[in-house]
């Protein structure tokens, strides 16, 4: 039985929908709901029983959400070396000092991630050198390509006269030799085989991420499930040990091509197919019209024709699933907005395009009438600001994550992080989806600042705009009488609503339930 609870002396951001906050200073939650919203006197004389909480004047937010990360993936990344930010000689330090470590010689594969291509070139030789004889890999940020040592490549049967898989590329140096960079597809060659995870071990990492999104203020994820963990997660679900709401995709090539979505657990749902139309920036694999600036022989991959992707996407709708695209470059975003068009939505609920970060000439135009769902990332902005604009050039920057266009246009804009592509704090990915910027940054001069979200808008992406894109709106999303008590209680955000660079998580509660204080 959850109690109830009276939190007073607080600043509340009432009201629903995509509208301005009302305010109100105090919150009744009774059984798992919010019993009342108001003054302090009004609202404490309707329950005798509850537990009152002094808030100090702190913020109270519905709770935060984020729209699109990969939870059990994020989980386990917390347990293997983070390459962020780091250089190639750096990069071969810590690999080295990993390769000394106890825990590193027990195990079969060697993994790190966070590997951006564009600040350190890797390849399988110089990985051989570190780890002689050992199955090494390395992810880059987007999770979209790797580098894997000598060994790894022979493992995985890789070698010149390797063709490249559907979707994938085997990088070669001059001689068609593979260097040990594979992408997209030709990724999942290695993937495949590498640190093959237990039903504990899958477990570990749900429950580490939990607890660590949890910490951040986060009450409810979109998942891109990974595979061997759906069954996880309905143990976990079963036996009341999630503690956010987990509205997981299966990606469409799981899918068996007829069955319809399966029954909603208690905080566990599927009923979403996640389809790729292109891969990342990062690896020159994301869709464009006209190829790379600084890359003039390279314009990305599209994974499907016209045809294959209507036909999947129309058999999906009629078994009942809603659809998430991921879509990044204006070739892809293009490509699914005219095939949106002709699919009608399931239910009452739209489909979504995921990430959405460079929009053709016409794009807005497009989106709104795709009638689909922006599911954008504000985080990678921050991050990409720095080496995208060699990459595309003013003009196509100009056209990259124009969050308020599309809104202003009537596109309903849901707000993720991607974790552990990018920071998963949903204080950085409002504060970049206002201001353009990480903390103590400002935005590059290529990217509009007129295309941040208003501050009332970015906390409505990041709290209405999950719920409406998860189809579940009418249960949660906002601080309104009878919806489910999910809050986020937040300290040092800027009165405006526009620096959360020194905001603090002071508590989130979860159906009425404290999980973090």
């Amino acid at each position: 039985m959850v109690e109830n609870l009276l939190l007073t002396d607080a600043k509340i951001f009432g009201g629903s929908g995509w509208n301005e906050p009302s305010w109100s200073d105090s919150l009744l939650l009774m059984d798992g709901r919010i019993a009342a919203v108001g003054e302090t006197e009004t609202v404490r004389n309707i329950c005798n029983d509850a537990r009152e909480i002094d808030l100090k004047g702190m913020l109270v937010l519905p709770g935060l959400c984020d729209a699109h990360l990969h939870m059990s993936v994020g989980g386990r990344s917390l347990q293997i070396l983070d390459l962020d930010g780091r250089n190639k000689e750096e990069i071969i330090r810590e690999l080295t000092v990993l390769c000394d470590s106890d825990n590193a010689s027990r195990k079969q594969w060697v993994e790190a991630f966070n590997w951006e291509m564009w600040r350190a070139e890797l390849d399988a030789s110089t990985l051989e050198k570190i780890f002689p004889a050992r199955m090494v890999v390395v992810y880059t940020r987007d999770l979209h390509s790797l580098c894997c040592s000598t060994t790894a490549l022979a493992r995985a049967g890789i070698n010149a006269d390797t063709p490249d898989p559907p979707g994938g590329v085997i990088v070669r140096d001059a001689e068609g030799i593979p260097t040990g960079v594979l992408k997209e597809s030709a990724a999942d060659m290695i993937h495949d085989l590498s640190s093959p995870s237990t039903e504990e071990d899958i477990e570990r990492s749900i429950l580490a991420a939990q607890d660590y999104l949890v910490s951040l203020g986060l009450t409810a994820v979109s998942e891109v499930l990974d595979r061997d963990v759906e069954p996880v997660y309905r143990k976990l679900d079963a036996e009341n040990r999630l503690k956010i709401d987990v509205d997981a995709w299966l990606r469409i090539d799981n899918w068996d091509g007829s069955s319809s979505p399966p029954d909603n657990g208690n905080r566990f749902y599927i009923n979403t197919l996640k389809v790729f139309l292109d891969g990342a920036l990062g690896s020159f694999t994301a869709s464009m019209q006209e190829p790379y600036s600084n890359a003039p022989d390279k314009s990305g991959v599209l994974f499907y024709t016209d045809n294959q992707l209507l036909e999947a996407l129309q058999s999906a709708v009629k078994a009942g699933w809603k659809l998430a695209i991921h879509a990044i470059g204006d070739r892809s975003v293009e490509q699914i907005c005219r095939i949106l068009k002709q699919i009608p939505k399931q239910g009452s609920t739209p489909h979504r395009i995921e990430h959405l970060q460079i929009l053709p000439e016409d794009g807005i135009r497009l989106v709104v009438e795709s009638k689909a769902v922006a599911s954008v990332q504000p985080v990678h902005l921050v991050d990409d600001q720095h080496w995208l604009p060699e990459r595309i050039g003013r003009q196509r920057c100009r056209r990259t994550s124009v969050w308020r266009s599309l809104f202003e246009a009537g596109v309903p804009v849901a707000i993720g992080s991607d974790w552990p592509v990018a920071s998963a704090d949903p204080c950085l990915n409002i504060h970049a989806a206002i201001n353009r910027s990480k903390f103590g940054e400002q935005p590059h001069e290529y990217f509009d600042i007129g295309e941040g979200l208003p501050p009332y808008l970015a906390v409505r992406a990041a709290t209405y705009g999950w719920a409406y894109a998860a189809g579940l709106s009418e249960h949660r999303g906002a601080i309104e009488r009878d919806l489910s008590a999910d809050l986020t209680i937040l300290s040092a955000v800027s009165d405006d609503l526009q620096d959360w660079s020194k905001a603090k998580v002071e508590m989130t509660i979860s159906r009425g339930e404290i999980i973090y204080s």
